[in-house]
């Protein structure tokens, strides 16, 4: 027997869409109450409506399961947003904003987390109350997006020391990040950081340690032009004169494991 008439849905769909959102609906909250008029809302038929109502406690207890997958490793992973937003009363409602919009699309636990992120920087979500909000999330996640960076092959003529017409080719999970408040001083008890512009590199040492060093505009600057330009090129445009103490910096970066090495420019 067909599952559909001409033109209409097929069931499979509507049956996906409607435990999709007995999960991610904030609806879904009442359906032990109303299994069945939580299966009309959704467009199922008299069958499936009444499966609903048969398996309500099962279908309940699935919807707890689920929604704790997709919000343990948020918690877990962002302390301090959950600390700034509970302490105004609207963790739950951001939590539930992320989960109707559906942005989750792997099936891996480990890009929950990263997609949260995403959901805040592109949603605005709380941005107009606190416009420090993707920044201080970015930091919280920043080290797992260091330590699960994936590896890459090194230019094999990487110099360990720098010459002035070389470029700088940077660990491949290293990260020059600049945000406009210092959102890596904050914490759980004191989550509202001081608007500053900050400047932060952020890479795995040569234990594969995460680090992370404060640095001057000037060098933050540096450090992402000279991946493209000589080196002796990129101070000049900079404004930066003393290359006896940049060439220091870079060796030491270098021997920390921010900088894989540098390079010819060509």
């Amino acid at each position: 027997m067909a599952e559909t008439l001409a033109g209409a849905e097929p069931r499979t769909l509507i049956l996906q869409r409607a435990l999709a959102g007995l999960v991610l609906d904030a609806e879904g909250e009442a359906f032990e109450g109303d299994a069945v008029g939580f299966a009309q809302r959704r467009g199922l038929g008299e069958p499936d409506q009444q499966a609903f109502l048969a398996f309500r406690e099962g279908l309940s207890a699935y919807r707890e399961l689920a929604r704790l997958s997709l919000v343990d490793p948020i918690e877990t992973m962002f302390p301090i947003t959950r600390a700034l937003l509970e302490r105004e009363g609207v963790w739950e409602a951001c939590l539930q904003a992320f989960l109707e919009a559906r942005c989750v699309r792997s099936s891996h636990y480990r890009d929950i987390a990263p997609a949260f992120l995403g959901w805040l920087v592109e949603s605005a979500w709380g941005r107009s109350r606190w416009p420090f909000l993707p920044e201080l999330a970015h930091a919280e996640i920043l080290e797992v997006l260091v330590s699960r960076f994936p590896e890459a092959e090194l230019p094999a003529d990487l110099r360990p020391e720098p010459r002035v017409g070389d470029r700088i080719v940077l660990h491949p999970a290293t990260q020059v990040v600049a945000y406009g408040h210092a959102v890596h001083r904050v914490s759980e008890d004191g989550p509202v950081p001081e608007a500053r512009p900050t400047h932060l590199l952020a890479f795995p040492d040569r234990e594969g340690a995460f680090q992370l060093l404060e640095l001057t505009p000037a060098t933050a600057a540096l450090l992402v032009r000279a991946q493209s330009a000589p080196l002796a090129e990129a101070a000049r445009e900079l404004g930066v004169s003393d290359l006896p103490a940049l060439w220091v910096l870079l060796q030491d970066l270098q021997v920390r494991g921010a900088i894989a090495g540098f390079q010819a420019f060509s």
